[in-house]
């Protein structure tokens, strides 16, 4: 009996030992495998490109002296408002004047047509008295009658002066005057345009561009009233 178990233990002892052995001779493989670990992708940086402001070109003396000629040309700037039809001759039952405006305005029952700048006396504050005072009246009168062959272009005439400005003149022993007109330009003169507005340069009259009193002349029939206000 103790010597069969001596066996078996002698017996376990030498399979345990082979085995062992064995591990030792014939180790096991470890794996190759490599996890490729991917980076996450990166932009590449580009520098920032700064744009600067781009700097107006230094205008010449000759481009200065172009702009500086064409502004004077403009000065004042033309005046063009949009023309009456040919088919408003005798339209007009108003004319409105205002003096401190400088503007003469058209009316058909009591609704504006079209109004004008205009050009006043050499005096143009306060009312015409008397004669060679270089002032345009103040008051009521009417377009009595017309010029066709003005030194004036064209000329439309003022009922000026009324029985109480020639009785005010008289208490004066002066004479009221008389002509007064809205006109156009001098004859020759038509190129000045609206630039005969930088000065009151009559001697009491309402003046226009030649264009204009074109059109007051087929608008304002004889007989029109005209209201002049200070």
């Amino acid at each position: 009996m103790k010597l069969r178990n001596a066996m078996l233990i002698l017996l376990a002892l030498t399979v345990i030992g082979a085995g062992v052995a064995l591990y030792r001779a014939h180790p096991p493989r470890q794996s190759t495998m490599a996890v490729k670990v991917e980076k996450p992708a990166t932009t590449p940086k580009v520098p920032a490109v700064v744009e600067k402001p781009t700097q107006p070109p230094t205008p010449s003396a000759d481009h200065t002296a172009e702009q500086t000629a064409l502004l004077e040309t403009l000065t004042p700037p033309e005046i063009k408002p949009p023309l009456l039809p040919r088919s408003a001759a005798g339209m007009a039952d108003r004319v409105l004047v205002e003096k401190k405006a400088h503007r003469l305005t058209l009316f058909r029952h009591n609704v504006p047509l079209k109004s004008y700048a205009i050009a006043l006396g050499q005096q143009p504050e306060g009312p015409k008295r008397f004669a060679g005072d270089n002032k345009t009246p103040e008051g009521r009168y009417v377009i009595d009658s017309r010029k066709k062959n003005s030194a004036y272009h064209r000329s439309l005439h003022i009922s000026y002066p009324r029985p109480e400005d020639v009785a005010f003149a008289a208490e004066h022993k002066r004479s009221a005057g008389g002509d007064i007109m809205i006109h156009g330009l001098p004859n020759g003169r038509g190129f000045w345009g609206a630039r005969h507005l930088l000065r009151d340069w009559t001697a009491g009259c309402i003046a226009v561009t030649d264009a204009e009193i074109e059109e007051l002349w087929r608008a304002i029939p004889d007989g029109t009233p005209i209201e002049i206000r200070p």
